[in-house]
């Protein structure tokens, strides 16, 4: 599990100091978490130690939103005067994207199929 965790705490030092050199917007663990991504396509798998790791986190991530939600309580005032803007960028959002899904499922379930097809004959 140790070796799961450096593994974790690399990618995002790696991230930060992306952020950091070239001054982006995006924060660093998100930047970490594109590059872990990045790194465990091309090893195409991942390992104990890691899997063990990131469970171990995940069973916590719902106190995350702790925050989140106390942010939420003390903008009320600032939510209630922008209500209709938030509202209509949650809807159009949203629309967005169920489209962007249906269609790439629509593309993954023809190049599937077509796969099929050609593996048939």
């Amino acid at each position: 599990m140790l070796k799961g965790i450096i593994t974790l705490l690399v990618f995002q030092f790696f991230g930060e100091c992306i952020t950091k050199l070239f001054d982006l917007l995006v924060p660093g663990p998100v930047i970490g978490m594109v590059l872990l991504l990045i790194f465990l396509i091309i090893r195409k798998s991942s390992f104990e130690s890691l899997d063990t790791a990131v469970f171990l986190h995940l069973r916590y991530l719902p106190l995350l939103f702790i925050p989140a939600a106390m942010g939420i309580i003390t903008q009320v005032d600032i939510i209630a005067k922008e209500f209709w803007a938030i509202l209509i960028a949650l809807i159009v959002g949203t629309l967005i994207a169920l489209v962007f899904a249906a269609k790439f499922m629509d593309y993954l379930t023809i190049k599937t199929t077509k796969e099929k097809n050609i593996n048939e004959l």
